[in-house]
């Protein structure tokens, strides 16, 4: 197929949205739609080789398998081998098996399924995943396995103007799909082929359907296309519903670019453009682990963002030098195994090694304590978390042991991170008031909001706040105890606060947020901080100061409520830098990125909340 520019460029165009994206998501909101733009131009690019090949009777399945997996492999399997050698000399025990687990599924070509199975609300975050950008490359391969192979089974009982048109329709239903499992299963569609098939296939339409555009509006056609396919790069967010209908404005700005084939365009064939594009593929592979790597080994500030996106350019170029344009055939064979080879043998040791530095000393037994934290003993936190008893039980129903038989009492609402603060509030209130708890991962405490969804989350969420609000009324807790991780910007809190004190609540407390830490505290007290009781680090997740000023003037105009400040309380500006407290005697405060240990939940409770709300 003929070199196509304006595509090269449109690669260019997204590899820079993604890569700014992941370093600094404030740079631009919705950069992770430049995946979707590769999406497009992948279906285009495939479409075009298996129907030319159709049409021609040239066409060979193992020849198109032999030539995509010459593009993607060596790559990929370098940079796995990479990991694995700096992961030898610099990570511990956990966190060396883990990135060894991620290399198979990612060389599988299954790594979307594994991080869609991993998407708890426990699971290690994002920026613990060496590997976790891998997803979009197993949904293509994915995608590239399914499709020559349909069709080829197509061409046999339909003539060709059928196949176009069938693939206009699946195109269309997918979408549709796409939508619907967007609203009611977000992580799945998220990862998952089926809800990512349509975009693939629309780049394909572009191949099959192409538009007879005069020259002057060709370039009306292009510049459109780059509007909506910008727009999506800066007015979403993460806080989107995606892919869902949004995930259109970036597939169908760059179908109109690619229907445009404008190859004397200056916005899309400079130089820079053409360079960055050439590179983009090695871009993408090389930046994530570098991200991850900022955020576990450096400060996270501008300098060191901007020298790492310049050391992925670079680390891009070298790989498509040295390897895109250099490895095929038997060679990409032998990287493949090695890496597979490699990676399950650390997967089958779990990481531990006599021979290795790094699996000796006392910090592996340090962080395993964290990774395998029991977070209530009493195992009340998981019996009254709706959305983890869907997970365990496939039912939202909470043990009976979290609403008392009694009424009266306090009644403790919210998500996880007010489940964690239970723990020690139970223990300093002991039996001198009935005690309620209901919770789910990731909810809001409201009456009034609904997800109305099918993915466990949401499902716990509705079933949460709605037996909420039937906890109230049949129970009469004297006091209600609010909280959430984050985002109270966005909940409706003063029409909670006014229908709880119509229902006969006399106190309504708010908590705030928590400190929390990027990508966990345990890993950046190893890191920077062994032995300081508080600690000032560039990778406080700062989006929390946001919510705490927030609900700071809501306090202020309202006074129906008591709100309890915990950045005021465990944090404090010492020399303009905030240090909040990391331990308490020989325990952290979190053993996650944010919610409590029992140490410290006993601290907060009997500290700061008990004396607040029991006077």
């Amino acid at each position: 197929m003929q070199f196509r520019k304006d595509i090269n460029g449109l690669r260019a165009l997204a590899v820079i949205a993604v890569v700014l994206y992941h370093f600094n998501e404030s740079w631009m909101s919705g950069g992770f739609a430049g995946v979707d733009v590769f999406f497009v131009i992948s279906g285009f690019l495939m479409t075009a080789i298996i129907f030319k090949g159709i049409e021609q009777q040239t066409f060979s399945i193992i020849k198109f398998y032999k030539a995509r997996a010459n593009r993607i492999i060596p790559p990929l399997a370098v940079l796995c081998i990479a990991l694995l050698i700096f992961a030898w000399f610099f990570e511990l025990n956990y966190s060396f098996s883990t990135i060894s687990k991620h290399i198979i599924s990612s060389l599988g070509f299954f790594s979307n399924i594994t991080y869609w199975k991993e998407s708890g609300y426990f699971d290690a975050v994002s920026h613990e995943k060496w590997l976790l950008h891998s997803w979009s490359l197993s949904v293509e391969w994915q995608f590239y396995i399914l499709y020559p192979l349909v069709l080829v089974a197509m061409k046999k009982f339909m003539p060709v103007k059928v196949m176009k048109a069938s693939i206009l329709v699946a195109t269309v239903l997918s979408f549709i799909l796409c939508i619907i499992a967007s609203n009611k299963w977000p992580t799945a569609a998220y990862y998952l082929l089926p809800a990512r098939a349509w975009e693939m296939m629309l780049g394909g339409l572009a191949f099959l359907y192409p538009l007879q555009i005069k020259v002057e509006r060709k370039k009306l056609l292009e510049y459109f296309g780059l509007l909506l396919v910008i727009s999506s790069y800066v007015l979403v967010s993460k806080e989107s519903i995606w892919p869902g209908y949004l995930a259109l404005f970036p597939a169908l700005g760059t179908f109109f670019i690619i229907i445009a084939h404008r190859d004397d365009s200056r916005l899309m064939n400079n130089a820079v453009f053409q360079k960055l594009g050439t590179w983009s593929y090695s871009i993408y592979l090389w930046h994530w682990p570098l991200v991850v790597f900022m955020n576990g080994y450096l400060i996270d500030n501008t300098k060191n963002i901007l020298l790492l996106i310049l050391l992925s350019i670079l680390l891009g170029m070298i790989s498509y030098k040295l390897i895109e344009k250099k490895i095929s055939g038997y060679t990409t064979a032998v990287l493949l195994l090695t890496a597979l080879a490699s990676a399950l043998t650390v997967n089958v040791y779990d990481g531990n090694f006599d021979m290795r530095a790094k699996s000796q000393g006392t910090d592996n037994q340090f962080i395993e304590t964290y990774k395998n934290y029991e977070m209530d003993p009493s195992g009340l936190f998981l019996k009254c978390n709706a959305s983890y008893r869907i997970l365990k039980t496939k039912k939202p129903k909470v043990g009976n042991d979290c609403i008392s038989s009694e009424q009266g009492g306090i009644f403790l609402w919210g998500d996880s991170h007010i489940g964690s603060i239970s723990t020690g509030l139970r223990k300093s209130l002991g039996d001198s008031m009935p005690f309620n708890l209901l919770t789910s991962s990731g909810c809001a405490p409201s009456f009034v909001h609904r997800k109305n969804g099918f993915d466990r989350h949401d499902v716990g969420c509705d079933y949460s706040n709605d037996l909420a609000y039937q906890v109230v009324l049949d129970n009469k807790p004297e006091i209600v105890v609010l909280g959430q991780r984050g985002w109270h910007e966005k909940n409706d809190w003063e029409n909670t606060i006014k229908q709880l004190h119509s229902m006969g609540v006399l106190k309504v407390v708010i908590i705030g947020p928590l400190p929390q830490w990027k990508p966990s505290l345990p890993a950046i007290y190893l890191q920077r901080h062994k032995g300081e009781v508080f600690i000032s680090d560039p990778n406080f997740d700062k989006r929390i100061l946001k919510s705490n000023a927030y609900l700071n003037e809501l306090h202020a105009q309202n006074k129906n409520f008591i709100y309890i400040d915990m950045l005021k309380n465990l944090c404090s500006y010492r020399e303009s830098k905030l240090n909040c407290r990391a331990k308490i005697d020989d325990t952290l405060m979190a053993f996650d990125y944010g919610h409590l240990t029992v140490e410290g939940s006993n601290f907060v409770a009997k500290t700061y909340i008990h004396p607040k709300i029991i006077n």
